[in-house]
């Protein structure tokens, strides 16, 4: 009867089920000894199980031992983090530019220059406009004519040149309190101090416009109001601004709460001061506190 040839799937099995031996051989006596039996397989299951075991041993060394440190490695978090920290600087520094901005003008105006705007135009537009005239329309036209004609009379309010002075003026109180330091301008003190309770309110002592509203480090949360006859009052240290900048504020209106904000505060209490043309006036001669 012939043999049936082995296929290949058969020569694999017998390969891997096939008993092999290892043995030791004594030099002196030749006496063979069998040392381990093992299959193909059972080696293959072994080496395996081993090489598992050497790579769950080495990701758990290095994700939770020292090593961790050695290891170059990508945190996303931290460059997350770090983005974030520099659109907030880049936010902080544009904020600082504005207040800078603000801070130069208001000085300005306590100087008594004429100013156009509470901020400077912003020069690097690349958009140049050649030519902004529009033809007016008949009916733009007629009014106009209209109106010069009503006003051709009348006396324009730039020409009412007035002669008020700070004695014609009701100044209301701004605060109730007790005066802790006085005017005093050679210590560079422009102002006077007035003791309050804090949350006590703030109020306008005349109507005007708030030029300024903001927080400085120094001066804290300070407020800025201009009146008629370029008369400018300042009240600085708040905790709480009530107004923000170009709000139209009128006589006794509260304009912020009392409180110690800023370097130069050492407790609660009212820094108030008085301008007219620039020039620093003592509140005691119009107010009495």
């Amino acid at each position: 009867m012939p043999k049936q040839r082995k296929t290949t799937k058969d020569r694999l099995a017998s390969f891997f089920t096939k008993i092999f031996q290892v043995n030791s051989i004594n030099k002196t006596t030749l006496e063979e000894k069998t040392i381990v039996n093992f299959k193909l397989h059972q080696l293959f299951t072994v080496c395996f199980s081993f090489l598992i075991i050497f790579f769950i041993a080495s990701f758990v060394l290095v994700i939770y031992s020292p090593i961790n440190n050695w290891v170059p490695h990508v945190d996303l978090l931290k460059k997350r983090e770090v983005f974030d920290l520099l659109a907030r600087v880049d936010s902080l520094e544009e904020n600082l530019r504005i207040q800078s901005q603000y801070v130069t003008v208001v000085n300005k105006i306590l100087k008594g220059e004429v100013i156009d705007s509470l901020l400077p135009v912003s020069r690097d537009s690349l958009i140049i406009i050649e030519n902004n005239y529009i033809n007016p329309s008949s009916a733009d036209s007629s009014l106009r004519e209209m109106v010069t004609s009503e006003d051709k009379y009348n006396i324009p309010t730039y020409y009412d040149k007035s002669t008020q002075t700070l004695e014609d003026f009701v100044f209301f109180k701004p605060i109730e309190g007790i005066i802790t330091r006085d005017f005093n301008i050679f210590e560079n003190h422009y102002g006077i101090d007035v003791g309050a309770h804090a949350g006590a309110s703030v109020k306008a002592c005349l109507d005007g416009v708030v030029i300024f509203s903001d927080w400085s480090i120094s001066n804290g949360n300070m407020i800025i109001v201009q009146h008629k006859n370029n008369i400018v009052t300042v009240y600085m240290h708040n905790s709480i601004l009530t107004k923000k900048t170009n709000d139209l504020v009128k006589t006794g209106e509260v304009i912020a709460i009392v409180g110690n904000s800023g370097e130069l505060s050492s407790g609660p209490h009212l820094h108030f001061e008085l301008w007219q043309n620039g020039t620093p006036i003592n509140p005691l001669e119009y107010i009495d506190f």
